[in-house]
């Protein structure tokens, strides 16, 4: 369930259920083209489009579900149907968004976009900062005006084994290749100042290699998600001051691998599709993506991981700048309400549950069943 098929002039891919963004990307790869993807190489494809689907390259393109042009589905009736815009209309809205609540997708095309192989790829790399500079990075990250082409991450985690550091880190993305070009967009933030620079064109195949620290399998992971619409450096002081506190609480062998982490991206052509184009709610609202992961073996520290990350999610709520809390369903706990999820959406995708689901069959994760 896994075989990824392209059309001959490499716009369209069909992609089966069980493929894993990494299969879709060196698949892109080897075909001189991009595919919208989410940005961890060991999530499936599938998971990722029906929450929404974040990418690096969606300033370019739009989420994934901006992206998909079909989905084959098998509903809680046993029916096996071809859902577009054109012949599902209401649950095409609702599959891209709230797809888990819907059906199983088995394979789905998507837009393909051929690329120059001297362009496909990207300028990135992680930027490691300073304690005292933690305020004018966060302060930057807030007020840099994101192009189509960028995209942003900052991280709080450990340099490892053995020493397990606390380290701050910023990971810029300007797709393409163009060096200046892309120093000059981050330019507010490469000018504080980095102890040290690793940002390098990158080969769309090597993209997400980034984030593979977060597919090792195994031990505890909790994570506590909320998005922002502002960053602010007060915050995200307290957050650093906890997060150090808690390495050493428990010492980097047994926590070192947890993790606080913020996305940015370029919102401005998701924006122009519109805020009911799609069952995804928060596309024109929410500037960041937050979460903190407690990564650990012992069951014993299930209550402070819990507590720590909690208390993390609170900050950001407290702060957000936004009307109501907003949780991007693919960085959920499990514990907010549908509103938080799903926003102004509920209702209406309760009543498409009622027509496709009415018995719940499709419920393991914030299920619209009312």
């Amino acid at each position: 369930m896994n075989t990824i098929t392209f059309n001959d002039n490499r716009t369209q891919v069909q992609v089966e259920g069980g493929t894993i963004i990494s299969e879709l990307v060196d698949a892109a790869y080897a075909n001189n083209t991009q595919v919208v993807t989410a940005n961890c190489n060991c999530v499936g494809v599938m998971g990722a489009l029906l929450g929404g689907g974040y990418s690096r390259m969606m300033g370019e393109r739009g989420f994934m579900v901006d992206n998909v042009l079909s989905l084959r589905v098998v509903l809680a009736s046993g029916e096996l149907v071809d859902v577009t815009p054109t012949s599902h209309p209401d649950l095409w809205w609702a599959l891209r968004g709230a797809g888990a609540n819907f059906g199983i997708v088995t394979s789905a095309v998507f837009r393909a976009f051929p690329t120059a192989p001297a362009q496909n790829g990207a300028w990135l790399g992680s930027l490691i900062f300073a304690d005292d500079q933690l305020e004018d990075v966060v302060a930057a990250i807030n007020n840099l005006t994101l192009t189509s082409k960028m995209a942003i991450f900052l991280y709080y985690a450990t340099t490892g084994a053995p020493d397990y550091t606390p380290a701050i880190i910023v990971f810029p993305f300007y797709l393409g290749n163009n060096t200046a070009e892309a120093r000059q967009a981050f330019a507010p933030v490469l000018d504080i100042g980095p102890e040290s620079d690793g940002t390098t064109f990158t080969p769309y195949n090597e993209v997400n290699e980034g984030s593979d620290s977060f597919c090792v399998a195994g031990n505890r992971k909790v994570s506590y998600g909320a998005a922002e619409d502002q960053l602010d450096p007060a915050t995200w002081r307290a957050i650093w001051n906890e997060y150090t506190s808690f390495v050493d609480r428990y010492g980097g062998e047994a926590v070192g691998n947890s993790t606080v982490l913020m996305e940015a991206y370029s919102l401005g052509t998701a924006e122009q599709l519109g805020d009911s184009s799609s069952a995804y709610a928060w596309r024109s609202t929410n500037r960041f993506n937050t979460v903190a992961i407690a990564w650990y073996a012992d069951q014993g520290l299930d209550a402070p991981a819990n507590a720590w990350a909690g208390q993390i999610r609170e900050h950001w709520r407290s702060t957000s700048g936004l009307q109501t809390n907003a949780t991007y369903i693919n960085f959920a706990f499990g514990d907010e309400t549908l509103e938080d999820i799903y926003g102004g959406n509920v209702g209406r995708l309760q009543q498409l549950k009622g027509v496709y689901d009415p018995d719940n069959h499709f419920g393991q994760f914030f299920p619209l069943d009312g």
